[in-house]
């Protein structure tokens, strides 16, 4: 099987490698094809693998006057793989003139850098494969950015819709606090493991039917793509021989916190000012709130045990000294 010498010129350093290859782009390729200059190296194409390696060695005794240090050749960037077997290019003259005077002592045809060159490129131009391969990988990242973008239009759309309907509903809030405040019904916010809650009362009871929270949770509601809620969440109210008090549920948008969000980042600025408010209102202890309106009540009848006489009592003193009007 033939087989060949190869003598590679190096691209950015004053040498050449000689040695032995059946594949000579292959063996080029363990120390790094962009470090040679093919276009100005050759190939010595022989009879055999024997004869290969008596013309490598031969070349290599020949010309071992003009060999490079190993280590240099480390050194200087070059692979450990083959270091011993380079030359300094001063003997590369001698060399064509030894390889032209003995073409009958060591039979070759001569494989010219120009050949090498354009195998070189041949194998690195990627094949069919590689190609649908990399058309594929294209394809589906056109697929990931079109879906991605579809997901940041979507959700635009969705807090667009969000602004816009809170935008409806933030007059009805805003109109039924300043009513509430004109009242004098406005006692404080109590703080639950529950949720926010508005706290109202009066101290006339309100006959049946009546609410001191006017709005239903339902005018609260809005609607945006993929989802929705109420500001005012929930309401419950009882009526005793004192008076009337009530509680009206806050969005969750009230506690804004690190875990906000984006829509309630949008609700948080939309009732900006009507939250600003009521974060400066006094704070009613949960324990009131929880005798009141025990869970499980939307309107929870009156009770005649003490602690519950004891929580309507501290709602309405606190009712007469809120003075939030």
């Amino acid at each position: 099987m033939a087989s060949h010498v190869y003598i590679l010129l190096d691209l950015k350093h004053p040498r050449f490698k000689i040695g032995k290859a059946n594949n000579i782009l292959a063996r080029a390729r363990s120390f790094q094809w962009q470090s040679i200059d093919f276009p100005q190296s050759l190939g010595l194409r022989l009879a055999s693998e024997a004869d290969a390696y008596t013309l490598e060695k031969i070349l290599h005794r020949t010309f071992r006057f003009a060999s490079v240090d190993p280590l240099e050749v480390v050194a200087s960037g070059g692979s450990a793989d083959g270091a011993s077997e380079w030359f300094s290019v001063s003997c590369w003259p001698r060399l064509l003139r030894y390889l032209e005077d003995n073409q009958d002592l060591h039979p070759h045809e001569t494989v010219s850098g120009g050949e090498l060159a354009a195998l070189l490129e041949r194998q690195l131009q990627p094949s069919q494969a590689v190609i649908a391969r990399e058309q594929l990988k294209k394809e589906k990242e056109a697929r990931r950015v079109e879906r991605e973008l579809a997901r940041i239009a979507y959700r635009r759309a969705q807090l667009e819709g969000l602004r816009a309907s809170l935008e409806i509903v933030q007059p009805k809030v805003a109109q039924e606090l300043e009513r509430l405040k004109l009242n004098g019904n406005i006692i404080g916010v109590c703080d639950t493991s529950m949720g926010s809650y508005l706290v109202l009362a009066d101290a006339m009871p309100l006959p049946s039917g009546a609410s001191l929270w006017v709005v239903a949770p339902l005018s609260t509601h809005y609607d945006y793509p993929g989802g929705g809620g109420s500001i005012m969440s929930s309401y419950s109210q009882i009526t005793c021989p004192e008076g009337t008090i009530s509680k009206v549920g806050l969005p969750r948008a009230y506690l804004f916190d690190d875990s906000a969000s984006e829509e309630d980042e949008i609700i948080l600025e939309v009732f900006r000012d009507e939250f600003g408010w009521l974060k400066q209102l006094q704070s009613i202890p949960e324990e009131w709130i929880s005798v009141i309106f025990p869970p499980g009540w939307l309107f929870s009848p009156s009770s005649d045990g003490p602690e519950h006489e004891f929580a309507i009592k501290k709602v309405m003193n606190a009712l007469s000294t809120s003075g939030y009007r």
